[in-house]
């Protein structure tokens, strides 16, 4: 029989499947998703949006500190059990003709912005997958969750150099990556603004790729 998280982890891959349209922005997704896996399926008791922990809560588990506001991207309840699930939206420029209320509009609009800074969002992908392990290990029906990356910037399927700054936060599809989420220079911004962490195990990542609007998309699905 499957689980809960087999059960998202199917729902959320059918909707990148089954989507054909230009997203904004990560909370334009996160919306989508959310409205898609309500009114889409007859799965599920509930589906919530910003799904608020206190961060005291998470003081508790373990030796890790957890010291800011969290507030779970969507969070998936059936028969007693929830499933959180984490997402990132990270775009290059896109820039198309829109309609707006049933109107074409004239000029091109910038659908989806470049973002850059490769690096940190590849920490804030990892630094989901600690909230999602943090949260399983704190409430007892929290059985497990997702951490789910979607991108139009081919940049993080590749893998970085071994003498890259973010190496140990590289996503490229291949052996099962490091626990350890630490920047190899101690003395750089990245890592004076951005703390080091651990996550539970060497995870892998496999990439997807889909089509929309001429735009390439690469997604990955991490279950934890």
């Amino acid at each position: 029989m499957a689980t809960l998280i087999d059960l998202v982890r199917n729902d959320v891959c059918a909707f990148l499947e089954s989507n054909d349209e230009l997203l904004f922005n990560e909370r334009d997704f996160q919306m989508h998703l959310a409205t898609w896996l309500r009114n889409s399926t007859d799965s599920y008791d509930d589906v919530d949006v910003e799904y608020y922990v206190p961060w005291q809560e998470l003081q508790k588990v373990g030796k890790y500190v957890w010291e800011s506001e969290l507030r779970l991207d969507i969070v998936v309840k059936k028969d007693g059990e929830y499933c959180p699930v984490e997402l990132k939206y990270k775009t290059k420029k896109v820039e198309r003709k829109i309609s707006r209320f049933d109107e074409d509009l004239t000029a091109d609009v910038v659908v989806m912005k470049n973002q850059g800074a490769q690096d940190l969002g590849m920490y804030d992908f990892w630094k989901d997958v600690r909230r999602v392990e943090l949260v399983r290990n704190r409430f007892e029906r929290v059985k497990g969750g997702l951490a789910v990356f979607v991108t139009n910037d081919g940049f993080y399927t590749k893998g970085s150099k071994e003498s890259s700054n973010n190496y140990l936060f590289g996503m490229a599809g291949e052996a099962a990556r490091s626990t350890k989420k630490h920047w190899a220079n101690p003395e750089s911004t990245c890592a004076k603004t951005h703390p080091n962490f651990e996550v539970e195990r060497e995870y892998s990542i496999e990439w997807r790729t889909r089509e929309i609007d001429k735009v390439e998309f690469y997604y990955c699905i991490v279950t934890i």
